[in-house]
């Protein structure tokens, strides 16, 4: 926690997140979409707004007022990538840092672990894109 925590505390970053697929990941922690997911949404926002994530996860902490200056809306799925886009449309001091990642321990996702929960979570994670995106400025 404290690594996520502590370049804001600094006051050099607004906001800070954990990636995955930078860290230590077990082996079974992450399927094959999720890291596709990731590396696909951080290069279309790459070419969006120039800044480079390598995930959506959801290992993150942000300044209290610029979460408040970004005018989250998306409650399901697509929160992560709603943020991150704000933050980069924003200009927030951004920081992405290797995190470890490990299997899960006990049950099964209903996202990634079941073919329908992908694809609900998918069109989801779609819709907020396209939605953030035509928003524009």
């Amino acid at each position: 926690m404290n690594q996520l925590v502590d370049p804001i505390a600094t006051g050099k970053y607004d906001f800070v997140i954990g990636s995955r697929t930078r860290g230590q990941r077990e082996r079974g922690s992450m399927n094959a979409q999720q890291i596709f997911a990731g590396r696909f949404a951080g290069w279309l926002l790459s070419l969006l707004y120039g800044i480079r994530y390598t995930d959506m996860s959801p290992f993150r902490a942000i300044r209290r007022d610029a979460l408040e200056r970004l005018g989250m809306r998306e409650k399901t799925y697509g929160w992560n990538l709603e943020m991150q886009m704000r933050a980069a449309r924003a200009g927030l001091r951004v920081l992405e840092i290797p995190v470890n990642h490990c299997r899960r321990t006990g049950g099964v996702s209903k996202v990634s672990g079941t073919l329908p929960g992908t694809f609900v979570a998918g069109a989801r994670i779609l819709a907020t894109f396209l939605r953030v995106m035509l928003e524009g400025n």
